[in-house]
Protein backbone atom coordinates (compact mmCIF):
# COMPACT_ATOMS: atom_id res chain seq x y z
CA UNK A 1 0.00 0.00 0.00
CA UNK A 2 1.67 3.09 -1.06
CA UNK A 3 2.19 6.27 1.35
CA UNK A 4 -0.92 8.24 0.00
CA UNK A 5 -3.25 5.21 0.58
CA UNK A 6 -2.22 4.19 3.93
CA UNK A 7 -2.78 8.08 4.51
CA UNK A 8 -6.28 7.85 3.11
CA UNK A 9 -7.17 4.63 5.02
CA UNK A 10 -6.00 5.97 8.36
CA UNK A 11 -7.97 9.51 7.18
CA UNK A 12 -11.15 7.66 6.66
CA UNK A 13 -11.00 5.98 10.36
CA UNK A 14 -10.14 9.18 11.95
CA UNK A 15 -13.52 10.69 10.16
CA UNK A 16 -15.68 7.35 10.81
CA UNK A 17 -14.65 7.35 14.68
CA UNK A 18 -14.99 11.30 14.83
CA UNK A 19 -18.71 10.45 13.59
CA UNK A 20 -19.58 7.67 16.15
CA UNK A 21 -17.93 10.35 18.99
CA UNK A 22 -19.64 12.96 18.27
CA UNK A 23 -23.64 12.15 18.84
CA UNK A 24 -22.12 10.50 21.90
CA UNK A 25 -20.07 13.29 23.13
CA UNK A 26 -23.43 15.71 22.30
CA UNK A 27 -25.69 14.40 24.39
CA UNK A 28 -23.00 13.75 26.86
CA UNK A 29 -22.75 17.99 27.13
CA UNK A 30 -26.15 17.78 27.03
CA UNK A 31 -27.04 15.65 29.95
CA UNK A 32 -24.24 17.62 31.85
CA UNK A 33 -26.18 21.06 30.87
CA UNK A 34 -28.87 19.69 32.11
CA UNK A 35 -27.62 18.79 35.32
CA UNK A 36 -26.00 22.10 36.29
CA UNK A 37 -29.43 23.46 35.04
CA UNK A 38 -31.51 21.59 37.43
CA UNK A 39 -28.70 22.26 40.14
CA UNK A 40 -28.94 26.39 39.64
CA UNK A 41 -32.90 26.20 39.85
CA UNK A 42 -32.73 24.46 43.06
CA UNK A 43 -30.32 26.85 44.11
CA UNK A 44 -32.11 29.97 42.92
CA UNK A 45 -35.20 28.42 45.03
CA UNK A 46 -32.91 28.44 48.08
CA UNK A 47 -32.05 31.92 47.57
CA UNK A 48 -28.17 31.14 46.48
CA UNK A 49 -27.36 33.05 44.64
CA UNK A 50 -24.01 32.86 43.56
CA UNK A 51 -24.30 29.33 43.13
CA UNK A 52 -27.58 29.75 40.97
CA UNK A 53 -25.37 32.18 38.54
CA UNK A 54 -22.74 29.84 38.40
CA UNK A 55 -24.13 26.60 37.70
CA UNK A 56 -27.09 28.37 35.30
CA UNK A 57 -23.83 29.73 33.26
CA UNK A 58 -22.09 26.31 32.91
CA UNK A 59 -25.63 25.33 31.31
CA UNK A 60 -25.86 28.18 29.02
CA UNK A 61 -21.98 27.83 28.00
CA UNK A 62 -22.59 23.30 26.96
CA UNK A 63 -26.08 24.14 25.89
CA UNK A 64 -26.72 27.55 24.79
CA UNK A 65 -29.55 26.64 22.19
CA UNK A 66 -32.06 25.70 25.37
CA UNK A 67 -34.24 29.19 26.15
CA UNK A 68 -35.26 27.91 29.70
CA UNK A 69 -31.15 28.21 30.27
CA UNK A 70 -31.00 31.92 29.59
CA UNK A 71 -34.41 32.67 31.06
CA UNK A 72 -33.02 30.62 34.36
CA UNK A 73 -29.59 32.84 34.38
CA UNK A 74 -32.09 36.04 33.51
CA UNK A 75 -33.99 35.46 36.49
CA UNK A 76 -31.05 34.98 39.09
CA UNK A 77 -29.28 37.72 37.44
CA UNK A 78 -32.52 40.14 38.16
CA UNK A 79 -32.83 38.41 41.91
CA UNK A 80 -29.52 39.68 41.97
CA UNK A 81 -29.69 42.80 40.96
CA UNK A 82 -27.56 42.76 37.99
CA UNK A 83 -29.79 43.80 35.82
CA UNK A 84 -27.68 44.38 32.85
CA UNK A 85 -26.81 40.67 32.84
CA UNK A 86 -30.62 40.02 33.28
CA UNK A 87 -31.02 42.57 30.15
CA UNK A 88 -28.77 40.75 28.05
CA UNK A 89 -30.06 36.67 28.89
CA UNK A 90 -33.73 37.34 29.52
CA UNK A 91 -33.81 39.37 25.61
CA UNK A 92 -31.54 35.89 24.13
CA UNK A 93 -34.30 33.99 26.06
CA UNK A 94 -37.45 35.94 24.39
CA UNK A 95 -35.40 35.73 20.90
CA UNK A 96 -34.74 31.62 21.10
CA UNK A 97 -38.57 31.24 21.74
CA UNK A 98 -40.56 34.10 21.47
CA UNK A 99 -43.45 32.97 23.07
CA UNK A 100 -41.80 32.13 26.40
CA UNK A 101 -44.32 35.19 28.42
CA UNK A 102 -42.38 35.12 31.82
CA UNK A 103 -38.85 35.62 30.23
CA UNK A 104 -41.03 38.52 28.56
CA UNK A 105 -42.19 39.47 32.21
CA UNK A 106 -38.80 39.54 33.74
CA UNK A 107 -37.22 41.39 31.06
CA UNK A 108 -39.88 44.07 31.56
CA UNK A 109 -38.67 43.75 35.16
CA UNK A 110 -35.36 44.60 34.33
CA UNK A 111 -35.75 47.79 32.33
CA UNK A 112 -38.18 49.20 34.88
CA UNK A 113 -34.76 48.85 37.41
CA UNK A 114 -33.09 50.80 34.59
CA UNK A 115 -35.93 53.10 34.25
CA UNK A 116 -36.27 51.74 30.86
CA UNK A 117 -39.98 52.88 30.91
CA UNK A 118 -40.43 52.21 26.56
CA UNK A 119 -38.59 49.23 26.60
CA UNK A 120 -40.39 47.72 29.88
CA UNK A 121 -43.96 48.24 28.21
CA UNK A 122 -42.73 46.59 24.99
CA UNK A 123 -41.66 43.79 26.83
CA UNK A 124 -44.75 43.08 29.26
CA UNK A 125 -47.27 43.96 25.91
CA UNK A 126 -45.21 40.84 24.51
CA UNK A 127 -45.72 38.66 27.28
CA UNK A 128 -49.54 39.29 26.83
CA UNK A 129 -49.19 38.76 23.03
CA UNK A 130 -49.39 35.00 24.13
CA UNK A 131 -53.13 33.91 24.30
CA UNK A 132 -51.72 31.14 26.59
CA UNK A 133 -49.81 33.15 28.93
CA UNK A 134 -50.69 31.97 32.37
CA UNK A 135 -49.87 34.87 34.53
CA UNK A 136 -51.42 37.80 32.55
CA UNK A 137 -52.36 39.87 36.03
CA UNK A 138 -48.26 39.78 36.37
CA UNK A 139 -47.67 41.77 32.98
CA UNK A 140 -50.86 43.80 33.84
CA UNK A 141 -49.43 44.96 36.97
CA UNK A 142 -46.10 45.26 35.49
CA UNK A 143 -47.94 48.06 32.62
CA UNK A 144 -49.99 49.44 34.95
CA UNK A 145 -46.76 50.32 37.29
CA UNK A 146 -44.72 51.74 34.69
CA UNK A 147 -47.32 54.25 33.70
CA UNK A 148 -47.90 54.92 37.47
CA UNK A 149 -44.43 55.90 37.96
CA UNK A 150 -44.24 58.24 35.19
CA UNK A 151 -47.10 59.78 35.87
CA UNK A 152 -49.21 58.56 33.11
CA UNK A 153 -52.39 57.84 35.07
CA UNK A 154 -54.80 57.14 32.93
CA UNK A 155 -52.93 54.86 30.66
CA UNK A 156 -52.34 52.58 34.19
CA UNK A 157 -55.91 52.96 35.34
CA UNK A 158 -56.68 51.32 32.36
CA UNK A 159 -54.27 48.71 32.83
CA UNK A 160 -55.06 47.46 36.26
CA UNK A 161 -58.85 47.58 34.47
CA UNK A 162 -57.79 45.44 32.25
CA UNK A 163 -56.24 43.16 35.02
CA UNK A 164 -59.65 43.30 37.30
CA UNK A 165 -61.93 42.35 33.79
CA UNK A 166 -60.15 39.23 33.82
CA UNK A 167 -59.15 38.60 37.69
CA UNK A 168 -62.23 40.81 39.82
CA UNK A 169 -60.78 39.36 43.15
CA UNK A 170 -57.17 40.53 42.46
CA UNK A 171 -56.29 42.77 45.51
CA UNK A 172 -53.11 44.52 44.09
CA UNK A 173 -55.37 45.33 41.05
CA UNK A 174 -57.58 47.20 43.48
CA UNK A 175 -54.88 48.77 45.52
CA UNK A 176 -53.28 49.82 42.45
CA UNK A 177 -56.43 51.55 40.67
CA UNK A 178 -57.42 52.84 43.83
CA UNK A 179 -53.43 54.47 44.65
CA UNK A 180 -53.41 55.77 40.52
CA UNK A 181 -57.07 57.37 41.27
CA UNK A 182 -55.55 59.11 44.44
CA UNK A 183 -52.72 60.00 42.31
CA UNK A 184 -55.65 61.84 39.84
CA UNK A 185 -57.31 62.84 43.12
CA UNK A 186 -60.41 60.77 43.21
CA UNK A 187 -60.94 60.61 46.23
CA UNK A 188 -63.65 58.40 46.42
CA UNK A 189 -63.29 56.31 43.80
CA UNK A 190 -60.02 55.30 45.39
CA UNK A 191 -61.54 54.69 48.68
CA UNK A 192 -63.94 52.58 47.08
CA UNK A 193 -61.19 50.37 45.17
CA UNK A 194 -58.69 50.34 48.38
CA UNK A 195 -61.97 49.52 50.47
CA UNK A 196 -62.30 46.37 48.12
CA UNK A 197 -58.34 45.67 48.58
CA UNK A 198 -58.82 45.49 52.36
CA UNK A 199 -61.58 43.35 52.07
CA UNK A 200 -59.88 40.84 49.69
CA UNK A 201 -56.36 40.68 51.76
CA UNK A 202 -56.63 42.71 55.05
CA UNK A 203 -53.00 41.10 56.11
CA UNK A 204 -51.20 44.12 53.89
CA UNK A 205 -50.17 47.39 55.60
CA UNK A 206 -49.91 49.52 52.61
CA UNK A 207 -53.12 48.84 51.50
CA UNK A 208 -54.55 50.37 54.95
CA UNK A 209 -51.99 53.39 54.75
CA UNK A 210 -53.20 54.37 51.35
CA UNK A 211 -57.13 53.94 52.64
CA UNK A 212 -56.43 56.29 55.28
CA UNK A 213 -55.08 58.68 52.99
CA UNK A 214 -57.97 58.33 50.69
CA UNK A 215 -60.38 58.70 53.97
CA UNK A 216 -58.43 61.49 55.21
CA UNK A 217 -58.85 63.61 51.75
CA UNK A 218 -62.84 62.94 52.14
CA UNK A 219 -62.70 64.44 55.99
CA UNK A 220 -63.44 60.97 57.24
CA UNK A 221 -61.01 61.24 60.02
CA UNK A 222 -61.93 58.72 62.16
CA UNK A 223 -62.17 56.06 60.00
CA UNK A 224 -58.65 57.11 58.71
CA UNK A 225 -57.33 57.12 62.06
CA UNK A 226 -58.25 53.56 62.83
CA UNK A 227 -57.08 52.75 59.04
CA UNK A 228 -53.68 54.26 60.09
CA UNK A 229 -53.51 52.36 63.78
CA UNK A 230 -54.25 49.08 61.30
CA UNK A 231 -50.88 49.80 59.27
CA UNK A 232 -48.99 50.48 62.43
CA UNK A 233 -50.60 47.14 63.67
CA UNK A 234 -49.96 45.39 60.98
CA UNK A 235 -46.14 46.50 60.39
CA UNK A 236 -44.65 48.82 63.33
CA UNK A 237 -41.28 49.18 61.94
CA UNK A 238 -42.17 50.06 58.82
CA UNK A 239 -41.82 53.02 56.50
CA UNK A 240 -45.64 52.53 56.36
CA UNK A 241 -45.68 52.80 59.96
CA UNK A 242 -43.82 55.70 59.87
CA UNK A 243 -46.07 57.96 57.46
CA UNK A 244 -49.63 55.83 59.53
CA UNK A 245 -47.91 57.71 62.10
CA UNK A 246 -47.30 61.10 60.38
CA UNK A 247 -51.31 60.95 59.22
CA UNK A 248 -51.87 60.58 62.68
CA UNK A 249 -49.98 63.53 64.34
CA UNK A 250 -51.95 65.66 61.47
CA UNK A 251 -55.28 64.17 62.78
CA UNK A 252 -54.47 65.15 66.01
Amino acid sequence: MTALARLGAVGAVVVLLAACAGPEAEVAQEESAQAHYDIGLGALADNNLPKAIRELQVAVQENPRLARHHQALGTAYLTNRQFDEAIASLRRATEIEPRLSDASYNLGLAHMQKQQWDLAVEAFRRALANPQYINPDRAYLGLGNAYLIQGKYDLAAQEFRKLLDVFPQSPDGHFFLGRTLLAQGKSAEAREELEQAVKLDGTVAVFHLELGIALMREGRRDEARESFRRTLSLRPASQEAEAARRHLRELN
